[in-house]
């Protein structure tokens, strides 16, 4: 990616370090800049060209629907995508309320990781591709193939847990009854199984790591 500008429009700073930091961890080659109010983010758009926009609704003076209305009357910026974040306003009516104002998508806090830089990546390509990002169902599909595989993947690596733990609780039951019958040639196969067993638990935990789940499910939606 390249020459791409990322404005994050919130009130609060924490929440702007944390959208910024995260941004950052998978989203390389954009430049990414901060405004504290809706006026400010107004002020800093009639200076810099602007290719994406996170905007929080809940601010004092002028809120998110205020501030986007705002932007979508001028010319300049009018087609710059909109992507609204929200603790509050988490109602139909209020979702319905965005789009009317000119968002491309609405999104309510707590935001799930995986879910917004999935988002964020399927605008930025459309960006990158010249073509303005204003099909929010075609998004809405891609998105949610990628939230489905999340949650299959999840699906599966718990059902894998679980089996390898019967295996190694089984294996230990049965190496305890080897020894007390001096069964020594069945011992150590079964040693190996639950040794086996053990190495395959403790790779499928480190997988089940948020992290590294989140890295799993961006890397398929690049696919």
């Amino acid at each position: 990616m390249s020459n791409i500008n990322i404005l994050i429009v919130d009130d609060n700073k924490n929440n702007l370090l944390s959208l910024r930091s995260l941004i950052e961890e998978y989203i390389t080659d954009v430049a990414i800049f901060e405004a504290d109010s809706g006026l400010n983010a107004l002020s800093f758009l009639m200076k810099n060209d602007v290719s994406l926009i996170l905007l929080d609704i809940q601010m004092p003076q002028m809120d998110g629907f205020e501030t986007a209305k705002m932007i979508q009357s001028r010319s300049k910026t009018k087609h710059v995508p909109i992507v609204f974040l929200t603790a509050a306003y988490k109602s139909d009516d209020f979702r319905k309320k965005g789009f009317a104002v000119g968002a491309a998508d609405y999104l309510t806090k707590p935001i799930e990781p995986t879910h917004l830089i999935n988002k964020l990546k399927t605008y930025l390509r459309f960006i990158e591709q010249g073509q303005q990002p204003t099909n929010k169902q075609a998004i809405h599909v891609e998105t949610t193939k990628v939230s489905e595989a999340n949650e299959s993947l999840q699906e599966v690596m718990d059902e894998l847990q679980t089996s390898l733990s019967v295996i190694i609780n089984s294996s230990q039951i049965l190496e305890k009854e080897a020894q007390d019958s001096f069964q020594k040639n069945g011992l150590s196969e079964i040693e190996k199984i639950s040794h086996v067993s053990q190495k395959l638990l403790a790779l499928v935990k480190d997988v089940l790591e948020p992290k590294i789940l989140r890295e799993l499910c961006i890397l398929m939606s690049n696919k």
